[in-house]
Parts: structure tokens; sequence; C-alpha cells
């Protein structure tokens, strides 16, 4: 079994055993990778209070010859959101939970460059941007400032259409309206920390994302249109 050690981020925990958790991480130079941590429940293990979510993490393990590597141990360090924003970065977790999978050799930069979008901003939009992020760098979304289907370019005072989580223009059917002032709010979000959306544009990007992740079969819980987290 050979010796790795990298930077990640935990994303899920599930409990193996009566003592022990399996843990899937987002490593910096590995990919997506999961660990057995065993003996991680038990009142003095020293996983306990490493194993955060939220946090930056380095892991030492052991890779198995065909099956999950076995965590050697893990270090923490410094917490990556503010406790207010806590659950929003846990919806974020979930979204890249379900963006990269088992043996995919990316993802660490774009989910840091995510949560960074997260901690900048106002937790709506930040949470919003971060998210958008995710599905821009995964290839489910493009700009904003052409028709998703067609490829013509989007006039900048001209309504554009949202349907099936594409960005349509109307020649190519209709849909949700999608007007000027939400692509700018949009675009300025992404661009700069301080652009506040309405609370109505901000509820339509939620509802843009919420589409995007329905047609890809990303699970929904409660109204929110949130992806599901499991720690």
């Amino acid at each position: 079994m050979a010796d790795c050690s990298d930077a990640a981020l935990l994303l899920r925990r599930i409990p193996y055993g009566d003592t022990s958790l399996i843990c899937h991480f987002l490593s910096e130079h590995h990919g997506r990778i999961t660990l057995m941590a065993r003996g991680a429940r038990r009142a003095r293990s020293p996983f306990r209070a490493s194993l955060a979510p939220l946090h930056r993490l380095h892991l030492h393990w052991k890779s198995g010859r065909s099956g999950m590597g076995v965590l050697v141990d893990v270090q923490r360090h410094e917490r990556l959101l503010s406790e207010e924003k806590s659950l929003a970065g846990l919806e974020l977790l979930a979204l890249v939970s379900r963006l990269y999978q088992e043996g995919d050799p990316e993802g660490y930069e774009q989910t840091q460059q995510s949560l960074r979008l997260l901690a900048d901003r106002a937790e709506r939009e930040g949470l919003n941007a971060a998210c958008w992020h995710l599905l821009h760098m995964a290839g489910w979304i493009g700009d904003l400032g052409h028709c998703w289907m067609c490829g013509e370019p989007a006039d900048a005072g001209v309504d554009m259409f949202w349907r099936q989580g594409q960005l349509c223009c109307a020649g190519c059917g209709g849909g949700t309206i999608i007007a000027p002032g939400l692509r700018r709010g949009i675009e300025g979000a992404m661009r700069q920390a301080n652009v506040r959306l309405s609370g109505r544009d901000a509820a339509d990007w939620r509802q843009m994302i919420g589409l995007v992740l329905r047609e890809h079969g990303v699970r929904f819980h409660g109204q929110s249109g949130s992806p599901e987290y499991q720690g």
C-alpha cells in the first residue's frame, strides 16, 4: 500500500460499522477520493475533531491495491467560511459532490474558487454566484451573451428566455422571460462582490440554477431548489 498525502476538502461522511466512517474527499492533486477512517466515531479518536467540512484539510493515507484507501492522519487548517454561511456552504458542497465523481482528476480549485465567491458576497448573491461558477466550469451552462441553442448574440436590450435549463432567444422558442436587467445583474454579481440584486431577481436567478440542476438529475429537498447534502 503506497503512502499518499494531499490538501483536500471533505464532501461526505458515511457511518460504517460501529466506529468507523467512509469519507469522500476532493483533493488538490488526486481528485475525488474515498477513504476509510477507522475508529473515527470513537470518543477519543483524533479524527473526530479534524474531519470537518468547510475547512482546508491535509490528508495522509495509504492507498488500497484494489479498493478504497485507509486514512492515516488528517490535519485541520483554516475555516473557509464564516459560521453564518455554513448552511450555504453545505449546499455548495452537495453540488460539488454531484458534479465530481470518484476518480475525477479535478474539482478542487473550482470548488475553492466557488467558496471564495460565497465568502466575499452577501449570502444570497454569494450562493447563487458560487453555484453558477461551478455549473459554468462543469460545462452545464454558458455565458449570458448569446443563445445557447443557436449561438446568436443576445442583444443587450432584448428579453431572452429560460427553457429546460437553457438560455434561448425568441427564435428558438419561448419560456420564462429573462430580462436584460436580470442578465446584467447576474453578470455584475459574478464580477464584483458588492453588487446586490433585488429580491425578485435573486429568486429568479436561484430558479434558473434549480432548473439546470433538475435537467441533470440532481435531487432536491424542500422548496429551496437546493441539492441534498449528506454529511
